[in-house]
């Protein structure tokens, strides 16, 4: 693979990465707002979501463990003194 393609699979890997955190996190919130919204009527109750942390889902890592390697190998070292 040439180094352009390696920057661009590493670019795509990182923001997946972070785009499917973030679709996490909103799913998360979603998921506590439902019980809140019914429970509304009655008076108390914790509506803290519980945020999933970044090790809770392989993917995540997995995308930006990729991400960061093929964006490394992008950007070669100059072997000429």
């Amino acid at each position: 693979m040439g180094n352009r393609l390696n920057k661009i699979l590493g670019t795509v890997f990182l923001l997946a990465s972070g785009a499917y955190y973030t679709a996490e996190r909103i799913g998360a919130k979603i998921a506590a707002a439902i019980p809140a919204a019914g429970a509304a009527a009655r008076g108390s109750y914790d509506a803290t979501p519980s945020n999933p942390t970044f090790f809770e889902n392989f993917f995540v890592w997995f995308f930006m463990l990729v991400g960061f390697v093929l964006l490394t190998f992008g950007f070669p070292k100059d072997k000429d003194g």
